[in-house]
């Protein structure tokens, strides 16, 4: 399941998995894919994806999830002209359901 997850000052799609935290950015469908290695390295250490370093350190179970019916209905508006991806349809299709 997708959550909608502030990181710093992005939003963005995350949904965590046995070795990876797929990640899916809101404004324009991008996607990173990270290893969760968690205690790896301090956050200052990470240089080129520091916008999502933390997640290496902090558990996506105690998240926050920011999506509501209102945000589900931007973002579908939003990304109803961009080219969609396979996981930008899993994410749409849960923001229909929602």
């Amino acid at each position: 399941m997708w959550k909608l997850i502030n990181c710093g000052t992005y939003l963005w799609f995350v949904m965590e998995k046995k070795k990876y935290f797929h990640c899916v950015y809101t404004v324009t469908g991008e996607y990173k894919k990270l290893k969760v290695k968690r205690n790896e390295a301090p956050l200052y250490a990470q240089s080129c994806r520091s916008y999502l370093a933390y997640l290496k350190t902090w558990p996506i179970n105690n998240a926050l999830c920011i999506l509501d019916k209102k945000a589900a209905k931007y973002y579908i508006k939003n990304w109803k002209d961009l080219y969609k991806t396979k996981r930008m349809k899993e994410i749409l299709k849960q923001l229909r359901a929602t």
